[in-house]
């Protein structure tokens, strides 16, 4: 025995000694362990990037869920020449990215849309990194994921956005992952630079995350990588009336979107959960998408088109994130089959965005007001009840009628709003409005019309003809001396 542990002894040495030295040369990623506090949650977080380009070519990368759901935060490099991408998460779980909502060329910092729901999200850092800070990388090395532990170099040159060298043993294909403080939080992501034939990672801080905006509508992969590949198309010019027509268009389309998205909250009563959402709703939001996406593609040189097309697009924008939250809303009551309180809170988020879609277009009328006085096209192709919608037009009535009906269909009632004027005045969901106190409506005249007449005839009855369950049906209806403050406009 003695003999046996004497010739065993070196080359138990020898076996030590080449197990760090092993260790030392190919460094292994940080497992996750439940005991590392943030670690183990922070990986349900972070996905590899599966990305086939438009030339045929592949490349990987990483991606972080952050900002909020469905957002997922990676490097531009990694997307930016996209046709198709996968998110595959530690679990195995795969999720279809379809397409970039903002970024930034100059950090090289990508938003992009992906095709879940209800996953953890990681708290981005707004304060600098610091030169020596330690850091931990979440990455994949051939689809094990885990930790590699580095520390903050130095910052980049004073030229261009601030960023920083790192210092660590980083695997290839990792360009997107985020990088933690040891708390946690999301100090920058990885980035893959590449300078005379050498690459490198550099650390773009979370402020620059932080700087996109997560509102704007998702720019799919297949017309190029979002702005970029929007603007290279615009190769020429586009004539004034092309682009005053688009803009016409574009303001029915998004009019078109809150005629849907009213519809579903009062045929609801707020609890999309009970029946989903209706495919109306989904076609109206892919249309949103593609009208803005043209708006945005179209290159210009006169001022006023200029500041119209940005109008449009901040406004469309905003209320397409506004429908996105109703959508989502509708989602976790039938997750839960519930109308609970994460659901509830997700809509009213969803009417606090459409509020501030209203404060928007007060905001942006006299850009448009100006476009609808000095354009003959945007004057025809617009519609006039949309250039009420949008505040181009002074409304003459004083009052909201209560109604949900299309821009182009304005006397066909689809619904009438809970507690409304409509309601107390018999008016149906389904109604076609024919006539009122002997004036019979046609193409050219809008509910403002209707609305004057109810404002002439105040403590009066009128006769309003309708059409009800495909018949005409005459109502007597009794008008209030003065119009109740609720359905004043503000």
């Amino acid at each position: 025995m003695k003999l046996k542990k004497k010739a065993g002894k070196p080359y138990f040495l020898l076996a030590l000694v080449a197990i760090i030295l092993l260790a030392l040369s190919s460094p292994q990623l940080l497992k996750a362990q439940a005991s590392q506090n943030w670690r183990a949650g922070a990986l349900a977080s972070l996905a590899s990037l599966q990305v086939d380009n438009k030339d045929g070519s592949k490349q990987v990368g990483m991606v972080f869920l952050a900002v909020k759901d469905g957002l997922g935060v990676t490097s531009l490099d990694v997307v930016k020449n996209a046709s198709k991408v996968l998110a595959v998460f530690p679990n195995g779980e795969e999720y279809a990215a379809t397409g970039v909502v903002d970024q930034d060329d100059k950090t090289g910092v990508a938003i992009i849309k992906l095709r879940l729901f209800g996953k953890p999200l990681l708290s981005l850092r707004s304060t600098a990194p610091a030169p020596g800070e330690p850091v931990f990388c979440g990455v994949s090395r051939e689809g094990d994921f885990g930790f590699v532990e580095g520390k903050i170099g130095t910052k980049e040159a004073a030229a261009g956005p601030s960023l920083y060298s790192i210092i660590a043993d980083l695997p290839p294909g990792n360009s997107g992952a985020p990088v933690f403080d040891n708390k946690g939080s999301v100090i920058g992501l990885l980035s893959w630079q590449v300078n005379d034939g050498q690459g490198r990672y550099v650390l773009v801080p979370a402020g620059h995350i932080l700087a996109l905006d997560s509102s704007l509508p998702t720019q799919p992969w297949a017309t190029g990588a979002a702005r970029e590949g929007t603007e290279a198309a615009a190769t020429e010019t586009a004539s004034l009336e092309t682009v005053d027509a688009l803009l016409a268009e574009a303001c029915l389309v998004l009019d078109n979107l809150r005629v849907f998205y009213d519809w579903e909250d009062v045929r609801t009563g707020g609890q999309g959960f009970l029946s989903g959402v209706d495919k109306e709703l989904y076609s109206a939001q892919q249309q949103t998408e593609q009208i803005l996406k043209k708006v945005a593609g179209q290159k210009v040189t006169d001022q006023l088109r200029k500041d119209a097309i940005l109008a449009v697009l901040e406004i469309g924008s905003k209320q397409y994130n506004a429908v996105e939250e109703f959508i989502k809303s509708v989602v976790i009551g039938q997750q839960y089959k519930d109308w609970n309180a994460q659901a509830q809170d997700m809509y009213r988020r969803s009417q606090a965005s459409m509020e501030t879609v209203e404060s928007l277009k007060a905001a942006r009328k006299s850009v448009l007001r100006e476009l609808y006085e000095k354009s003959p096209v945007f004057k025809e192709k617009l519609p006039k009840a949309v250039a009420y919608n949008f505040m181009i037009l002074d409304r003459p009535s004083s009052f909201r009628l209560g109604v949900v009906s299309f821009a182009r269909n304005q006397f066909y009632i689809m619904a009438t709003r809970k507690d409304s004027l409509a309601r107390q005045l018999d008016l149906w969901g389904g109604d076609k409005i024919i006539s009122a106190a002997g004036r019979t409506f046609g193409p050219e005249d809008t509910l403002e019309d209707f609305k004057l007449i109810i404002m002439n005839n105040l403590g009066k009855q009128i006769e309003v003809v309708v059409e009800r369950n495909n018949k005409p049906k005459v109502l007597k209806i009794k008008i209030p001396a003065e119009i109740p403050a609720q359905h004043l406009y503000r």
